[in-house]
């Protein structure tokens, strides 16, 4: 398990410069995706930057390839939304956030309610009689944005704040990767997380104190990931 989080945290580094520690959020984050049905809480991964051209789009694009069933979308709607999960059970992914997200108050509400597994409903009529019915809103989700989005979604997420690349910082190009490294790091995630599903459902890992009950909620399911891939990654 370590030497897979090792790999995966170093194809991270190979195309996207990172803030400190953010590769081993994301590589965390991304092999969570793939243990959605073992864990009770679903932390956002929320990619922003201050200013256009810091990667998000491009650390998007390497989730997309290493994530659970991943659905890019640069726009949704909230009725696309639930009606999608509750089809396809994806790791969704919402590029271009900042233009259309922060002035919707339903789709944030629909996203926040998929934070945790009991409340991860909405109900809706449907048909002619109007007939009440539940749609699930229960799963991973990414979400990239210039600037922050509300208070609400902030608090249920993993935040990894990019910045533009330096003179002197040097990624190789996303678009230019060999697709089969990415192809065998997919099937490695999902050989370890289908081996070790009930141990990461059982697992109850040591949280930091320093982390309040919302961010102890967010990082228990990541920590539980690095506890069960053991070595040097708890």
């Amino acid at each position: 398990g370590a030497t897979l989080l090792d790999d995966v945290a170093a194809a991270v580094r190979r195309y996207i410069v990172l803030p400190a520690h953010a590769d081993t959020a994301l590589t965390l984050w991304t092999m969570f995706t793939h243990a959605i049905d073992a864990v009770g809480v679903a932390p956002i991964l929320l990619l922003k930057s201050a200013e256009k051209r810091c990667g998000k789009t491009t650390a998007m694009a390497l989730v997309q390839r290493l994530a659970r069933r991943a659905l890019p979308a640069s726009n949704i709607t909230a009725p696309a939304l639930f009606r999608s999960i509750e089809a396809w059970a994806p790791t969704l992914l919402i590029d271009e956030a900042d233009t259309f997200l922060k002035e919707s108050p339903e789709l944030n509400g629909i996203i926040n309610s998929g934070h945790t597994r009991p409340t991860a409903f909405v109900i809706r009529t449907v048909g002619e009689d109007f007939e009440p019915r539940k749609f699930s809103t229960w799963g991973a989700k990414a979400i990239a944005s210039i600037g922050g989005q509300s208070g609400t979604l902030h608090d249920r997420s993993i935040v990894v704040e990019l910045k533009r690349r330096l003179p002197g910082e040097h990624v190789e190009k996303l678009r230019h990767a060999d697709n089969g490294l990415f192809e065998q790091l997919l099937r490695r995630i999902v050989r370890f997380v289908g081996d070790n599903i009930d141990p990461i459902r059982a697992c109850r890992p040591e949280l930091p104190a320093t982390l309040n009950d919302r961010a102890a909620d967010n990082w228990e399911p990541l920590l539980a990931v690095a506890a069960v891939a053991g070595g040097h990654w708890p």
